[in-house]
């Protein structure tokens, strides 16, 4: 079979497989590269960088927004800003959420529109249950705004069971998407959310906290999508050249089948 291998025939076919081989293996590279989103942990940030969200993610893609940025010698962490209408008449509660000083209370989530597609913006934070109660009411009263976002870009949380009191124990898109209906529906929806950091109009009028957010401790977040794709190609790369191998196989075994016949 070795003979065979080296005719000038089987010699491009093996060119050609492993030409699609490394294709497919950059591809898995290419993944890999994407499948760990990287956060700021172990790194000081001294000064914070305002850029569009609009040129940082796409509605609809996978999140691989890295927030911690370097500049020559510093870091610094990157804040996001767009404009997005929001329906404060769809507001949810997400519990057990934490302010950078430790405080912990509850977060006031709306859907959104922007320009590009949907997305769910955190707008304030309060402490106290009855408080948070009150203060949900009253901005369920108000009509829908179009302001100017500036904040935290983060990645979705694992869907969880809502807790007894009917707020969310976690902020999930997949979950807000299937519970909550947007006034004007864009086709997509951001894989991510905003935290809006700036006084915002519901911070001075509706009694809400400043969100006041701390850099994640964890070393990144997984995108499984893009993990599974690289598991995808490397398979694919390693098929290209099995492949090769089984039609060489396959020719040699009637060759020697027409030998024998012929004999």
């Amino acid at each position: 079979m070795l003979k065979l291998a080296f005719t000038a025939k089987w010699m491009s076919g093996l060119f050609l497989s492993l030409l699609l081989a490394v294709g497919f293996a950059l591809l898995a590279q290419w993944q890999v590269s994407r499948a760990v989103v990287p956060n700021s942990g172990k790194v000081e940030a001294y000064a914070v960088g305002i850029q569009k969200l609009e040129a940082n993610a796409k509605p609809g893609a996978a999140f691989t927004f890295n927030e911690l940025k370097t500049s020559g010698s510093m870091g610094f962490l990157t804040e996001l800003e767009t404009k997005v209408v929001l329906s404060p008449a769809r507001t949810v509660v997400i519990a057990d959420r934490f302010q950078a000083d430790g405080t912990k209370g509850y977060w006031f989530v709306m859907p959104g529109n922007t320009s590009q597609g949907n997305i769910f913006v955190v707008v304030g934070f309060l402490e106290n249950k009855n408080a948070t109660e009150i203060a949900l009411a009253k901005i369920r009263t108000l009509p829908d705004v179009a302001t100017d976002i500036t904040g935290r870009y983060l990645p979705s949380e694992e869907p969880v069971e809502l807790n007894p009191d009917g707020t969310y124990a976690s902020l999930a898109i997949v979950q807000l998407i299937n519970d909550i209906s947007w006034k004007t529906q864009q086709p997509k929806t951001y894989a991510g959310f905003l935290a809006d950091t700036s006084k915002n109009t519901f911070v001075t009028n509706a009694g809400l906290k400043q969100l006041k957010i701390d850099l994640s401790k964890t070393d990144g977040q997984v995108n499984w999508l893009s993990s599974f794709y690289a598991i995808e190609w490397t398979f694919f790369a390693g098929f290209a050249v099995f492949i090769w191998w089984r039609l060489l196989a396959d020719s040699y075994r009637k060759q020697q089948e027409a030998l024998l016949g012929y004999r």
